[in-house]
């Protein structure tokens, strides 16, 4: 049984440290162990005590239970994809908040005009629409495109975005000032998308 917990640990111990791109001088840095005593772990020739073991469960995440047992690794391989599709979820909820309060403000200010002035200012909800981009731009810069969105995907997701500011903000405008018939704005509409455009074929 004592051999079967050794060899467990030991298999643990070095999976584990390699997930976490440690080397045996590292990991008896972080413990204040001698490298020969991680070797000896690692070979399975001892067990650490329980102290040193608790040390290492609090280490990597991972509970005492955890590192005792087999595929310790795998258990945190499959917690740290539960924390990202948790903190997706999470950014999500947040880019729906923004805009939903964007929305609010648009109808307050419909019902406020509405009410107080007789005004049907319905256009408050076309500026609703580049405001939600501003916004969906905001919180997604600042939710973190390292973890949520990465590389190329956030590459199109600010592409996208910007390409939807761009033209809800001359439909805006347009609506604006309906009198004026201002529908030649449409036009500025494509240098700008050809600039949003080129811009995200930039590398960076």
């Amino acid at each position: 049984m004592e051999n079967s917990i050794k060899s467990t640990v030991a298999k643990n111990m070095i999976e584990l440290r390699k997930s976490r791109g440690l080397t045996q001088s590292d990991l008896a840095e972080m413990l204040r162990y001698s490298d020969k005593s991680i070797s000896k772990w690692e070979n399975g020739d001892s067990l650490p005590d329980i102290s040193v073991l608790a040390e290492l469960a609090a280490l990597y995440g991972i509970t005492l239970d955890d590192l005792v047992h087999e595929n310790a690794a795998d258990k945190i391989a499959d917690k740290a994809a539960e924390k990202k599709e948790a903190e997706g979820r999470n950014r999500l909820v947040i880019l729906c908040l923004a805009v939903s309060v964007v929305f609010l403000i648009a109808s307050l200010i419909f019902v406020y005009l509405k009410l107080r002035a007789g005004i049907d200012y319905w256009q408050a909800f076309l500026w609703a629409l580049p405001a939600s981009c501003l916004a969906v731009l905001y919180c997604g810069r600042r939710t973190g495109r390292g973890d949520w969105i990465s590389g190329k995907a956030y590459k199109i997701y600010k592409t996208v975005v910007l390409s939807v500011l761009c033209w809800t903000l001359l439909l805006a405008i347009y609506f604006q000032f309906l009198d004026y018939q201002l529908w030649l704005i449409f036009v500025v509409g494509v240098p700008i998308e050809l600039i949003i455009w080129f811009g995200s074929r930039l590398n960076r």
